[in-house]
């Protein structure tokens, strides 16, 4: 059985790379995602990033990080 489109309910091609809802084409959006940020030379804080990863555009992630202290 193929996995369905959230919005529509036709058949899906791609899945929010933020919340994992399965999208169709017409229903996808793209929103960048930082993959990792790190310290560089110089100590210059640099990100890795993918400008056009898939959105589904109803979930809404954090614009700011959330401190989790519990996994240290």
């Amino acid at each position: 059985m193929a996995a369905k489109c959230w919005t529509c309910g036709e058949d899906a091609e791609a899945t929010c790379r933020f919340c994992g809802r399965f999208l169709c084409k017409d229903h996808a959006s793209k929103k960048p995602i930082f993959l990792t940020v790190y310290v560089g030379a110089n100590q210059t804080p640099k990100a890795i990033v993918v400008a056009d990863a898939i959105w589904c555009g109803i979930c809404r992630p954090h614009p700011e990080p959330i401190a989790i202290p519990e996994i240290y």
